[in-house]
């Protein structure tokens, strides 16, 4: 049975990662990492569809326009080099320059992350100051130290690992992420990292971004799409087993494998969003599409009204069936049905009699799902979100300052 362990980018063979304080973040914390292959690695990413796009994103879509091998990622924390203008994007190049003479690597065989407050100017000096100490911190046991320095807001480490045993040999990926505001992906997340010793066909990349949409993108904290969103797979084939050449049934194993730690990760960030206090699953289910299904979801995971709800444990049902009503979608409301887990409390569009104290038991977990059945056909799709408490405001008030 698969299941996902303690580990991260360094699980999957031939990864070494780092994590150094470059003094970018004013607490003096972990704030500069690196994550490195020695063999090239073949690299599928997605990024943001924000039209406001951070200097490493517009670098990153460059360099795999042309190409799709890939030696080293690095990352900045305390810092998005978002709205810098074209001194963002010289930082963004000196950055992965650095790090390419450092490590002896062609050009344009470094990628960049940055996450942090927009609209402030690299510490360059301090940063490429830092690489050679980062080089030459590179180890294999240095995941949980690449993890720390990506974090921005984020109180608790986004790591995990996951092997498959096949008949060619063992499989492994590793994934770390970081993200807990600004989150209402439309790609993935806030930044994400997933490496993997598989290799994989050129093509892969279609089915990523599918792996991606319904984990990175079936997420909402705050329906803010960041800047900076980047998902980022590495697969360096060092395993020695092609994907292809699997049998079929190992082939889905393996696929779901990777989903399966990209839904963990995703999940660890719905967790942690800012001031959470709970996680609830948005399941709509009887569509007539996934696409519609999703779209209602979202409407609702990202209703304020319907998230202070949640974090006041109050099971307002009109709230839910309004932010469904407002998706765009066209439903039929006398045919709906709505439970907070198995508890029914709408039928056929209005609402039936429940003991009190079953609902009240559902709504003080700290995870439970909600249901909306359309009764219109046979599609499905979830959206996990959380509470809007006083410390999210809190937060984001003095994000700044």
């Amino acid at each position: 049975m698969l299941q996902i362990e303690k580990g991260g980018v360094c699980f999957p063979k031939g990864f070494t990662a780092a994590g150094v304080k470059a003094g970018i973040k004013t607490s003096g914390n972990l704030d500069l990492a690196l994550l490195y292959s020695k063999e090239s690695a073949q690299c599928f990413a997605t990024f943001t569809k924000n039209q406001v796009q951070a200097a490493p994103v517009l670098y990153d879509r460059g360099i795999l326009f042309n190409q799709n091998i890939i030696n080293a990622v690095i990352v900045n924390s305390g810092n998005a080099n978002a709205c810098t203008g074209q001194q963002g994007f010289i930082d963004a190049a000196s950055m992965a320059g650095q790090v390419e003479k450092e490590l002896k690597l062609n050009k344009h065989s470094v990628l960049i992350g940055s996450t942090g407050v927009i609209g402030r100017v690299l510490p360059i000096d301090k940063i490429t100051a830092a690489i050679p100490e980062l080089v030459k911190s590179l180890s294999a046991e240095n995941s949980e130290l690449f993890a720390k320095a990506i974090c921005t807001t984020d109180t608790i480490l986004k790591t995990g690992c996951i092997s498959v045993q096949t008949s060619l040999g063992e499989v492994r990926f590793g994934g770390s992420c970081k993200g807990s505001g600004m989150i209402h992906p439309n790609m993935a997340t806030m930044l994400a990292y997933i490496t993997t010793d598989l290799l994989l066909p050129k093509n892969f990349l279609v089915e990523f971004k599918t792996f991606v949409n319904d984990s990175f993108n079936a997420i909402t904290v705050d329906g803010d799409m960041s800047t900076n969103d980047t998902c980022i797979l590495l697969a360096n084939g060092q395993s020695g087993v092609f994907l292809n050449d699997l049998p079929p049934t190992e082939q889905a194993t393996v696929r779901h494998a990777l989903f399966e730690l990209m839904k963990h990760l995703a999940l660890l960030i719905v967790r942690d969003g800012e001031g959470a206090t709970k996680r609830i699953e948005i399941e709509v289910c009887g569509a007539h599409s996934k696409a519609e299904a999703m779209q209602i979801a979202k409407s609702i995971a990202t209703s304020s009204l319907v998230k202070c709800a949640f974090f006041g444990e109050d099971p307002n049902w009109g709230r839910i069936v309004s932010s469904a009503g407002a998706s765009g979608v066209t439903f039929v409301p006398a045919k709906i049905s709505l439970y907070f887990e198995d508890v029914q409390i709408v039928k056929d569009g209005v609402p039936v009699e429940v003991a009190k104290e079953k609902l009240v038991e559902v709504v003080k977990k700290k995870e439970y799902k909600v249901s909306l059945d359309l009764c219109l056909g046979k599609s499905k799709a979830s959206v996990f979100t959380c509470d809007l408490s006083y410390d999210y405001v809190k937060i984001n008030a003095e994000y700044t300052t």
